[in-house]
């Protein structure tokens, strides 16, 4: 696996963050910053994140990074080691299980929301564009390309979708963890298969066929539910 692709794609408010309400505040601010970095890979599994190079990339004080760690902390993206500090962790088994069976309901339930707007305002063109760099990498830059595109085929969906509790409950920094784990791991069968899948979830959306568009996705989870967790160790 090509771990040096960069992800140009991707905005730095990935999914689905436009659609939160309320104010962000420095400390969500950083925490959101370091999910998206988790996602491009610029941070590992493993890795230590060092406070004083946190508060000089984001130019805020100490208090502000570790209240940002603390709530990766609580979600279960980083775990704080005494004397060591903050370190990105592995999901087990166990917790990309619990993960997945969260993600299936959710993005379903994202699918069948777009599937009913799309074509409401600028949403049908929205969705061409961000499923069409999705499947046009999958065809001509290779599947692998196509894992650097998911978040923008996500997060227009989400947007599409536009349910505020939807986007609350969603674990998107977690799921930016599961996906950064899995990249290293993704056979060329499997970036096919999910390609396939990916097609069939966007054209029951471009259809607005909401019962088909919410199916196609918890399928989808399902799918990759069976070709990843066999590869994660159990503890």
């Amino acid at each position: 696996m090509d771990a040096a692709t960069p992800i140009t794609e991707i905005p730095d408010s990935a999914a689905p963050a436009r659609a939160a309400s309320g104010p962000v505040n420095s400390s969500d601010r950083i925490a959101n910053a370091i999910g998206i970095g988790i996602l491009k890979r610029r941070y590992r599994v493993g890795q230590r994140l060092v406070e004083a190079d946190l508060m000089h990339e984001f130019g805020v004080g100490r208090s502000t990074v570790r209240e940002a760690l603390k709530t990766l902390a609580g979600t279960g993206v980083v775990e704080l080691i005494p004397h060591r500090g903050a370190v990105i962790r592995a999901l087990n088994r166990s917790d990309a299980e619990d993960l997945l069976q969260v993600l299936e309901v959710l993005c379903g339930l994202a699918a069948r929301l777009a599937a009913m707007r799309i074509g409401m305002g600028e949403n049908r063109k929205l969705f061409e564009d961000a499923s069409a760099a999705l499947l046009s990498a999958a065809e001509s830059e290779g599947p692998r390309r196509m894992l650097d595109l998911r978040a923008r085929f996500y997060q227009t969906m989400f947007e599409i979708a536009d349910n505020a509790e939807l986007n609350r409950a969603m674990p998107s920094t977690r799921a930016h963890l599961f996906r950064t784990q899995m990249y290293e791991g993704s056979t060329l069968s499997d970036l096919e298969a999910m390609a396939a899948e990916y097609r069939g979830i966007t054209q029951a959306i471009l259809a607005g066929d909401a019962k088909k568009a919410e199916t196609r996705a918890r399928q989808h989870i399902e799918n990759t539910a069976t070709r990843s967790l066999p590869r994660i160790p159990s503890g």
